[in-house]
Parts: C-alpha cells; structure tokens; sequence
C-alpha cells in the first residue's frame, strides 16, 4: 500500500475517488481481520521462547490485556484450517470457549451475520447488578462524594470487558424507599432492617448513580417495595439465558443453579508500563458454592432462617450460628427437620440447640419469608446492550 495516503495514526483519503476507495476499504478490513490473528500466533510463539520473551517481543506501551486476549483466541484456532476466511476475528472469539466453536462460526457465516448481528442472535446472557451494595461498598471506602461516578466508571468497564466475553444484556437493580419486608416483623422486638437514618449525602448519590448509568444506557430497575435482591432474583428466575448476578450478598445464593452464577467482585489492577487495566474476575458457580459450604443453593433459604441474619436484624434460632445451623441443615435438610429432631430428643442437637429450635418454631415461617427472595416480579425485558 503506497505510504502517500497514512501516516502515523492518520489516513489521508480527501483525494481518493470512488474506486480508489473501495478498493483501499476491502484492503483495509483485510488487514484489520488479519492483525489479531498475527498478533495472538506471534504471543504464542513469543511464549514458547521463554517466559520473558512474550514481555520483550512488544514495545512497553502495549495493552497486555489486547496481546492475551489475541493469544487465548489463536490458541482455540491453532490451526489456519480452523479459522474461517469468511468470519471475523471478533466471531471467532465470542464462541472461542466452545467445544463446537468451528460449526457455530461456520453456522454464522451461512447467516451472512456481521460481527454484532452474531453477538446479538448468540445464546443471551444478562449481568444483573446490586448497585446498592457497591455504592454502600464505595461510599463507605472513603469515595464519598465522588461515590456515585466511581461505582458508574467501575460498572461500565466491567460490562465492556464482559461484552467481549459475550455478555449481552444488563439490568443494575436498586432498592426501593419502602420494603414489604418489615411488615412481617410489625410487633416484634427485632424488626426487619430497623436502622438509623440515612445519610442524606449518601442518598444523593444513590439518587446520582441511578442517573449515571441510566445516562450510559443501561436499563435501571426500582421497583415499589422491593429490594434490589427481588428484582435480581426474579431476573436469575426469568431471564431466558444465562444470567450473573453481580454482588457479594450471600442471599443471592439460593438462585445459583445451572445457568444461574455469581460474580462476587471485580478487581482491576493497572499495568505499571502500559496503564491498561487489567480485570481479575471472582465467580461463585452452584458447584462451586455447594462444594465450599456443604449446602445446596435450595437448603440456603432454610440455613439463613436458622442462623440469622445480624445486619438485616433477622434473629434466627437464638444461641445457634454460622456453623451450627450449617450442620443442622446438612444432618436434617431443612429447618422442619431440625426442629422435629429436636423435638424427638435426637442426641446429634445438644440440649441448648434442641430448645433454641423448639423455641423458633413458632417464627421460623415467618423468618424464612424475609430471608426468601422474590422470583416473580414483572421485571422490565429491555435489557438489550446496543
């Protein structure tokens, strides 16, 4: 290609005519479709050097998130036969994971998809966010004021990263003003979430982050009376396909399930050469929770009444803990089964824990209903990234 049209970060085309530049633009896209397959072999190779090759072969300012994303998709396609001429490099990526990946990207091109309408006609997967907990995360760090941007900033490059990784709708969920919750400990000495008064400035910035992504696009969910935790739960119950809920509330759990999983955090840490913000990503699967707690998503409702809830002010069975109530669910599956074995003097309930249970059982309906989440709210379907 004569140099007479570019320059450095700069294509000169103002005097081009119309042939000139359709054939430059095929030229161009060939190039363009090529250059991530060059760079993901040449990593690979680089790599198989030595491990401080792959740092050396490319100059410092590049984006080693860029160069590792290159090199995983190359490594699904080692071979030029398994990369398809008629697809593009961002196909070949959105099903590089897949054991069929060959017959999906082909299936694309018998389309006639472009690079969207494949991410757009794939299986969905939607990112449900508990921005109430990060804000509450932020605010409480020291971001103060600067809270609401920070949390916005730190959603949006998330879900750009996760996009690549085919991720196709969002739904950031917000508590309500009001909670049907504390009407069931209406009486009680213990009410349901009976704290003091918001900090106005912290409610500001919930009001504030609520308008950032909105203003970014995303769909933003708040529905009368519900926690953000219902509206999440109802998503992971209706949403028709995968679906991450993004958050560290181990209530959430009961919805892990097969094609339901957890993204507990999202750590960016900056390259000190490059400045490219690389994620470091923390995913709870059902297998993964069960395995890690002895527990099934299904028992969690059941292991949360019992044990309680401190910073909800959900009692509990008073006197029995984390791993008490963790060993009655696993010995007798359900907090039924724990109190009929407690009534039954079963010698594996030590007599303390036989009349704590005896004593919940008149509350342990109700207290299972505050720590069961809503599955069927009327939740908005726009969830679409464009």
């Amino acid at each position: 290609m004569p140099n007479e049209f570019w320059r450095d970060l700069y294509f000169d085309a103002s005097k081009m005519d119309l042939a000139t530049l359709e054939h430059y633009g095929e030229t161009l896209v060939w190039w363009q479709r090529g250059i991530n397959w060059w760079i993901g072999d040449f990593a690979m190779f680089a790599e198989k050097l030595g491990p401080d090759v792959l740092g050396q072969a490319f100059p410092s300012g590049v984006s080693p998130g860029l160069v590792a994303r290159c090199k995983a998709v190359a490594k699904a396609y080692p071979n030029e036969s398994d990369r398809n001429p008629l697809a593009t490099w961002s196909q070949h990526m959105q099903v590089s994971n897949k054991p069929d990946r060959l017959a999906l990207v082909a299936a694309m091109v018998d389309k006639g998809e472009t690079t969207d309408e494949s991410r757009a006609s794939g299986p969905r997967w939607l990112l449900a966010v508990d921005v109430n907990y990060f804000l509450h995360r932020f605010w409480h760090s020291g971001a103060g004021v600067e809270a609401a941007s920070g949390v916005a900033g730190w959603v949006a490059r998330t879900v750009e990263r996760l996009r690549e990784k085919g991720l196709t709708d969002v739904a950031c969920c917000f508590d309500s003003p009001t909670n049907h919750r504390k009407a069931l400990t209406e009486g009680w000495d213990d009410k349901y979430k009976d704290r003091p008064p918001k900090d106005p400035e912290l409610g500001q910035q919930l009001g504030l982050v609520y308008s950032l992504l909105n203003d970014r696009g995303f769909a933003c969910i708040c529905i009368d009376g519900m926690e953000a935790d219902d509206v999440m739960a109802s998503y992971a119950k209706q949403f028709d396909g995968k679906t991450t809920l993004l958050t560290q509330d181990k209530d959430l759990r009961q919805c892990l399930s097969d094609h339901v999983n957890m993204l507990l955090d999202v750590e960016w840490t900056e390259d000190e050469t490059s400045g490219e913000a690389t994620p470091n990503y923390k995913w709870l699967s059902a297998a993964q929770h069960t395995e890690a707690t002895g527990i099934t998503p299904y028992q969690w409702r059941d292991y949360q009444a019992i044990m309680g809830d401190a910073c909800d002010g959900v009692k509990g069975a008073i006197g029995i803990g984390e791993k008490g109530a963790a060993d009655l669910i696993k010995a007798f599956f359900s907090a039924e089964g724990a109190i009929a074995a407690a009534h039954a003097n079963d010698e594996r309930i030590k007599p303390a824990k036989r009349k704590a249970l005896i004593e919940f059982e008149d509350k342990v309906d109700v207290t299972r209903k505050l720590v069961t989440l809503r599955t069927d709210l009327d939740v908005p379907k726009n969830t679409r990234l464009t």
